[in-house]
């Protein structure tokens, strides 16, 4: 049963499309939700200026004011999951209040339906998913000669769902390992003098792993994130943003530092040690963001996860029109997978949708 469950578990997190995040369980933890974010090549932590900063920052969830709603969908990765049902969704809904910003985020992944054929038996099919409720709270918390400074935080609840009971009891293995429960806690510093330059420092999924059944437990994708991010152009016509992201998952950080790992070379690989491999498995995040008018967006992004075997260049744009904001990214060349040339190559897009009050706020 473990090697079913090591299959389906693979379909779930796409295995080593993530990195060294395949020591880790709750991959869903490691998908970048936003659309602006995609285009800029995941580069958004330290400018985090839409309501997916519950995900990449929430201590920049304090300088968003108003309300806001915000939708994301994405057909997900169909070159490699071949099936048409396989997609990911983000939600959320952000208000400031008298006492900072609240956020409430909702995420779900599926693969769709996959057909169950274990030593040679048909069971039939499951539709595994995973669905994550983040609770997320930003403020500012005082002002200094270099910058406002914000503090935030968020806590998460993951349901992963791989196997129905009935299933696992046909087959005769533990009828609790076909889902489970989790808890993480993100916390981050953000500095901002805006117009200019911004800061952001964070840890994002820190918890006490995830558990099937009698399964030992998978540790969650726990991370150090980094941002930096300047404004050189400011002005009613135009607003140039830039941005840098570092995104280190920490799991096994020690064991990279002491024993090294294996980097991939062509057909071969090498072996990197101490701080030139925990860099190496880190992921390095840039991106430019160009605004006419504040109306008509573009974007660019580069993605670099070369032991994930995931760098290439990102792309994307938005429309902005009295509080209602349309956002699309393609994120397709950054993927090995797609590089091959004996695949039925399917462009893998975000695309986002929002509404945002400004003069909205809850209490």
């Amino acid at each position: 049963m473990k090697k079913y469950l090591g299959l389906v578990c693979f379909l779930i997190g796409v295995g080593k499309v993530w990195a060294d995040a395949n020591a880790a369980g709750a991959v869903v933890l490691t998908i970048y939700p936003g659309a602006k974010a995609i285009g800029m090549g995941g580069a958004f932590s330290a400018i985090s200026d839409d309501p997916s900063s519950v995900w990449y920052n929430p201590a920049a969830l304090g300088s968003l004011k108003g309300g806001s709603i915000y939708f994301v969908h994405a057909p997900w990765l169909r070159t490699l999951v071949t099936t048409n049902d396989s997609y990911f969704e983000f939600a959320s809904l952000t208000s400031s209040t008298s006492i900072g910003t609240f956020s409430f985020a909702f995420t779900y992944l599926t693969v769709g339906q996959v057909d169950l054929i274990y030593d040679g038996i048909d069971y039939g099919s499951t539709t595994p998913f995973d669905m994550v409720f983040t609770l997320g709270y930003g403020k500012n918390l005082m002002k200094t000669t270099v910058g406002e400074l914000y503090i935030g935080g968020a806590a998460k609840l993951l349901y992963s769902f791989l196997i129905p009971k009935q299933i696992l009891i046909r087959m005769g293995d533990d009828p609790n390992s076909g889902s489970a429960w989790a808890y993480a806690v993100d916390g981050s510093v953000y500095l901002r003098r805006w117009p200019g330059y911004s800061l952001s420092v964070g840890f994002m999924n820190v918890g006490p792993g995830i558990k099937f059944g009698n399964l030992p437990p998978d540790p969650l994708p726990y991370s150090i994130r980094l941002g930096f991010g300047l404004v050189p152009v400011y002005d009613t016509i135009n607003k140039l943003q830039i941005a840098l992201d570092i995104h280190k998952v920490a799991v096994g950080i020690t064991r990279e530092y002491r024993e090294g790992i294996e980097v991939p070379s062509g057909d071969t690989t090498y072996r990197v040690r101490g701080l030139r491999a925990v860099m190496v498995d880190a992921w390095i995040n840039l991106g430019v963001n160009y605004t006419f008018y504040d109306l008509v967006s573009f974007r660019v992004g580069y993605f670099y996860d070369r032991r994930g075997a995931r760098v290439g260049w990102t792309f994307g744009g938005g429309i902005n029109y009295k509080g209602l904001f349309i956002d699309i990214a393609d994120d397709t060349n950054i993927y090995e997978f797609n590089k091959t040339g004996d695949v039925d190559v399917k462009a893998n897009l975000r695309f986002g949708v929002g509404f945002i009050k400004k003069n909205f706020k809850l209490f």
